[in-house]
């Protein structure tokens, strides 16, 4: 872990980018996205006449698998609601003077010069499972830990990940048991920086008057982080 001067600067650069919205509805959506998919696997066979119900480690299995994909439906729509840029690429470095672009397959957001993407893990210290994408990610991440060669100042402004990790409840399916903001080394082994949400939503300062403030309108999301997938690589296609 980096030292305390070094966390709230971490802490300072996000919150001076990533919209407090942004956390707040995921303290909202992403608990009633496990709720939702633990009701809808947990009855699907109420739903047909003789439907066949699951063991509990396939309950458990499938349910894990639905939870994920409506949180990433639900995460989609929070970055598009709050004025987010989808990232498609980011730069890698293979070599001294070898840097590519490398394509990001997971949904990433991006505010200023902080990333957001989510992941899940059963433990409190388990990092996520790694991937092409993530490790791509988390190279953007190689100036934020401790570098005998590169002084922390040349660093504060260069873009950084930070990853929303949920945990969900080991006992009760449609639960989740915890929500932190993440930020992951370079290697992804281990996080330079944890806070639990609330937490890190605190350090936001208190919220301005409620007078004339406008509730928030959910809006139907019509383009989406796959949407622009799906346009890329049909651009690619159309320039080969």
């Amino acid at each position: 872990m980096i030292s305390d001067e070094r966390a709230f600067e971490i802490e300072t650069a996000i919150r001076r980018d990533l919209p407090r919205n942004v956390l707040v509805e995921v303290k909202e959506f992403f608990p009633l996205a496990a709720q939702q998919a633990d009701a809808a696997i947990s009855m699907s066979h109420n739903a047909v006449a003789n439907g066949v119900k699951l063991s509990r480690q396939r309950q458990s299995k499938t349910t894990g698998l639905f939870r994920h994909n409506i949180i990433d439906e639900a995460f989609e729509q929070i970055l598009v609601r709050n004025g987010g840029e989808f990232v498609k690429s980011v730069p890698v470095e293979y070599g001294p003077d070898d840097i590519r672009q490398a394509p990001v397959h997971v949904t990433t957001g991006v505010f200023g010069h902080t990333m957001v993407g989510f992941a899940s893990h059963k433990e409190l210290q388990d990092v996520p499972v790694r991937n092409a994408s993530r490790r791509a990610l988390c190279h953007q991440n190689r100036g934020l830990s401790p570098d005998f060669f590169h002084p922390p100042e040349m660093f504060n402004d260069r873009q950084r990940l930070v990853l929303i990790m949920v945990r969900r409840d080991p006992i009760a399916l449609g639960k989740l048991a915890s929500i932190s903001l993440c930020v992951v080394d370079s290697r992804l082994e281990t996080f330079i920086y944890q806070s639990e949400l609330d937490e890190f939503l605190s350090g936001y300062g208190a919220e301005p008057s409620g007078v004339g403030k406008r509730p928030i309108e959910l809006k139907v999301v019509k383009r989406g982080f796959k949407d622009t997938q799906g346009e890329s690589a049909l651009t690619d296609k159309s320039e080969k």
